[in-house]
């Protein structure tokens, strides 16, 4: 049986945001820029992220820093 989707804590998900603006903020498309700063919001309100959000932004994590 596949295991169950857990989200990352708020605190990795907020490490993750200011990564992506301090070290990528420029190579950002405007899709992903506005994306990222709706889930700043989100993250700083503590709402919970839909898996493909969560996802999205790991992926332009993983994408975008070193």
């Amino acid at each position: 049986m596949a295991a169950i989707w857990q989200p990352q804590p708020f605190e990795v998900l907020q490490q993750w945001i200011e990564t992506i603006i301090e070290e990528a903020s420029d190579s950002l498309n405007d899709w992903e820029t506005q994306f990222i700063s709706d889930m700043q919001i989100r993250v700083a309100n503590k709402w919970q992220l839909s898996k493909a959000q969560h996802d999205k932004l790991e992926t332009i994590y993983a994408e975008k820093t070193a």
